[in-house]
């Protein structure tokens, strides 16, 4: 059922409801030990970017984690919750506790039998089947497991237009080589490519992406939160992608993930099967940096191809430090190539340095980093009519 997606209605976070509505995801895929057949130990890949309230909607929810959790333990599985968190938060115990209490995580799985990692050790691994990488650091509990659970969040990410399936296992990856990879694939494509290797090495078993509150606009930490109601799953972590696509009415050309994959043959859109019902969603808000991705039409003309390059140029959205900055430094932290400095209290970036892929913006607690538009930019998103 590799080109299957199951998608269930499930309106909120209560624990029961999304419990039973995890259940009927798996059942539909012939149940737990059918999926996971011959496995002990499965780590449960969350998104946990940074320490936020769940109701922020920038980490997996804690009760669909749990659910999972029960799934497994009722078949004899034991599970275990990993993530690393995002650049510029260190693979640390301290930070790791830090992050599962403020996410929602401790209080929720202190008393059940499930465990949260604090193992922060990791390994070096080769990729020999890679396209863009050949080598790199993965977290210890991946190798150990007998199969991977991937639990991702939906949200828009100012970068690769969505935080899904695919996205989500980049934080197999510990948090200082995250920022190698930003700074080495500066380009969308080859960024693509990169994330495309890691989860072809990780194979998760099975993908879920919590749809129940997503966050949309300027994601994946300083959008807002928008309550879709969904749960979506699939063997297939690209036809999951693709199914969340539909739903928030993203086309597939502003997909650059899932388009490097059909270019590897990985996923064919025409052969995936999407049960359940479900609503698009018209509306929808992506980042502010949307209007300028790659291939913005359906089927761009002529003339758009040969001058979006132009445009690409000459048009700019940059990171730019508003009056909540503290100087807390978490950007400075999280930036891949050394392009921003605290002087007086306050953040200040070197724009001959950035090289926008957004990891500040991404890891600000206080919201004091916005997407700044330049005036060609406005004029290609409303040429594109995208909002």
């Amino acid at each position: 059922m590799k080109n299957f997606v199951k998608i269930v209605e499930c309106s909120d976070y209560n624990l029961e409801a999304t419990y039973k509505a995890l259940k009927e995801i798996v059942n539909f895929f012939e149940g737990p030990k059918k999926l996971f057949k011959n496995m002990k130990y499965v780590a449960v890949k969350i998104n946990l970017l940074k320490p936020a309230e769940p109701g922020e909607a920038i980490t997996t929810h804690p009760a669909v984690a749990y659910a999972m959790c029960r799934i497994l333990g009722e078949s004899g599985i034991k599970p275990l919750i990993i993530d690393s968190p995002g650049t510029g938060t260190p693979y640390t115990r301290t930070s790791l506790e830090r992050v599962y209490k403020q996410c929602g995580y401790y209080e929720l799985f202190k008393n059940s039998n499930f465990e949260l990692n604090y193992n922060t050790e990791f390994t070096e691994i080769k990729v020999p089947d890679g396209k863009k990488i050949r080598q790199m650091q993965i977290i210890r509990p991946i190798i150990e497991a007998d199969g991977v659970v991937n639990i991702a969040k939906g949200k828009t990410h100012a970068f690769t237009q969505i935080t899904g399936a695919v996205k989500n296992l980049f934080g197999v990856i510990p948090d200082m080589y995250k920022a190698v990879y930003h700074a080495k694939m500066k380009d969308i494509n080859n960024f693509s490519d990169m994330l495309i290797d890691v989860c072809d090495f990780v194979k998760p078993v099975f993908s879920l992406i919590d749809a129940i509150t997503v966050m949309e606009g300027n994601g994946p930490s300083a959008g807002v939160p928008r309550n879709l109601g969904y749960i979506i799953g699939s063997s297939s972590v690209y036809a999951a992608d693709y199914a969340f696509g539909e739903i928030i009415n993203l086309n597939i050309n502003n997909n650059p993930v899932l388009l490097s994959a059909s270019k590897r043959k990985l996923i064919d859109f025409n052969k995936i099967k999407i049960n359940g019902d479900y609503q698009k969603i018209d509306d929808f808000k992506f980042a502010d940096t949307a209007a300028v991705t790659p291939d913005g039409h359906v089927d761009p003309s002529l003339f758009f191809k040969i001058f979006y390059e132009i445009f690409k140029r000459i048009s700019d959205i940059k990171p730019c430090i508003n009056k909540n900055c503290s100087g807390c430094a978490i950007c400075k932290k999280a930036c891949p190539v050394g392009a921003i400095e605290i002087i007086n209290n306050k953040a200040r970036i070197d724009y001959s340095k950035c090289i926008r892929c957004y990891c500040c913006h991404e890891m600000c607690n206080n919201k004091s980093i916005d997407l700044k538009k330049g005036v060609l930019a406005s004029m290609l998103e409303k040429f594109l009519k995208r909002k």
